[in-house]
C-alpha cells in the first residue's frame, strides 16, 4: 500500500471517483478536482492510498482557525470497504504532516451514533471531545447519513499529547469496561426483538467517570425501525449536551462482547487527559 499526496490531474480525478465509490455520493456532493488541488497546495493536505496503482482511500484536510489556534481541519477520510485498516495509515500520515507544519491540533466531526467510527477516533487515535453540534450539515443525501439529522461530535486530536503518542507507539492500555473505577452509568438499555433501546437515563450524575451506551449498529436499527434510531439521536443529543455543559468530555470508547452481543460505551470524565491509572 502506497499513501502519498496527490500530484497529477489524473490523481485528482481519481479522488473524485473514489469519493463516489466510498460514500455513494451524487456528483454535487463530491469535492471537485479544482477545489482539491488548491487545498493540497495552499497549506492543506489531500492524500490518496494506492494499491497496485488504484486509489482505494482518500483524506482531505485544510488549515483552519479554532478557539484562537491555527490548526488542521480534517474534512473527509474514507476507504473502500475491503481496505478498512488503511484509514489508520491515512490518519498517521496526516499526523506526520501536521507536525511537520509546526501545528499541534487536528479537528474533525463525525456522527456519534456510528460506533465503529467512534471506536476508531477515540480508542485507536486518542481524540477527545466536549463539543456537540446539532444538525451540523443540515439534510444529507448520501446513503450512510440519510434519515437522521446530521448531529456531530467535534473532536480534537492533540497530535503530540502523551496519550496519542502512547497509542502510536503501541504502549497504550485500553481500559476494560468492568475495571473502570466508580463509573456512573448514564443510560440503562434493554434489547427488544434484537434491537437495543434506551430504557432510562440519569442526567444528574457527578462521578468522575461516566459511561454512555450507544447501539453497536445504528445502521441496522435504521433499516429495522427508523423511529428507534431517531430516539437514539434525541436521547444521546440530550445526554451529550447536558454533560458537556457540566464540564465533562469524552475521552475514550470501549467496545466489548457481552452475552454474545457487542456493547459499545463512550467514556466521559472531567479531566480529558488520560493517565496510567485507567
Amino acid at each position: 500500500m502506497i499513501i502519498k499526496r496527490l500530484e497529477t490531474p489524473e490523481e485528482y480525478t481519481a479522488c473524485e471517483k473514489t469519493m463516489k465509490a466510498i460514500w455513494k455520493f451524487d456528483d454535487r456532493d463530491v469535492i471537485p478536482h479544482h477545489v482539491l488541488k488548491p487545498i493540497n497546495e495552499q497549506g492543506g493536505l489531500v492524500l490518496g492510498a494506492f494499491e497496485n496503482g488504484t486509489m482505494v482511500g482518500i483524506l482531505v484536510g485544510f488549515l483552519a482557525f479554532y478557539k484562537g489556534e491555527l490548526h488542521h481541519h480534517s474534512h473527509v477520510t474514507g476507504v473502500l470497504d475491503r481496505y478498512k485498516g488503511v484509514g489508520y495509515q491515512l490518519k498517521q500520515k496526516q499526523r506526520e504532516f501536521v507536525i511537520s507544519q509546526g501545528l499541534e491540533l487536528v479537528t474533525w466531526t463525525f456522527d456519534p451514533l456510528q460506533s465503529s467510527n467512534a471506536y476508531f477516533n477515540f480508542a485507536k487515535l486518542g481524540v477527545v471531545s466536549s463539543t456537540y453540534c446539532e444538525n451540523y450539515y443540515g439534510e444529507m443525501r448520501d446513503s450512510l447519513n440519510r434519515g437522521l439529522v446530521s448531529d456531530r461530535l467535534l473532536v480534537e486530536w492533540r497530535v503530540k499529547a502523551d496519550d496519542v503518542v502512547r497509542r502510536v507507539e503501541g504502549t497504550f492500555q485500553q481500559p476494560i469496561l468492568d475495571k473502570i473505577p466508580q463509573a456512573g452509568i448514564i443510560n440503562e438499555t434493554e434489547s427488544r426483538d434484537g434491537i437495543r433501546k434506551c430504557a432510562s437515563l440519569n442526567l444528574r450524575l457527578t462521578n468522575k467517570r461516566l459511561l454512555l451506551e450507544i447501539p453497536s449498529d445504528i445502521n441496522n436499527i435504521k433499516e429495522e425501525d427508523m423511529r428507534i434510531a431517531q430516539e437514539w439521536r434525541d436521547i444521546t443529543r440530550q445526554i451529550f449536551e447536558t454533560y458537556f455543559s457540566a464540564g465533562y468530555s469524552v475521552y475514550n470508547v470501549t467496545s466489548e462482547m457481552k452475552d454474545e452481543e457487542r456493547r459499545t460505551y463512550y467514556l466521559l470524565r472531567k479531566d480529558v487527559h488520560e493517565d496510567k491509572s485507567n
